[in-house]
């Protein structure tokens, strides 16, 4: 479903997003949801990123507690 929203650009802004537009043959609307797409993509893949390198720290082993020590004083 698609909501109405209205915005206000600098001119410089929207002279960007025309052009973007008329080079794909598609809406100014359609420029800015891709755009808003690919930038959901790109926070998704640094958050994945993140939380993968944050994993690298961890104590093998199960997650049932006992480590709990050595996790939180190393």
């Amino acid at each position: 479903m698609l909501v109405r929203t209205q915005i206000m650009l600098e001119e410089s802004q929207h002279r960007f997003l025309a052009e973007e537009a008329r080079l794909k043959g598609i809406s100014l609307s359609e420029v800015v949801r891709q755009l808003i797409e690919e930038k959901q993509r790109r926070i998704s893949m640094e958050q994945a990123a993140g939380a993968l390198e944050m994993s690298k720290g961890a104590v093998p082993g199960p997650g049932n507690g006992f480590h709990h020590d050595e996790v939180l004083y190393k």
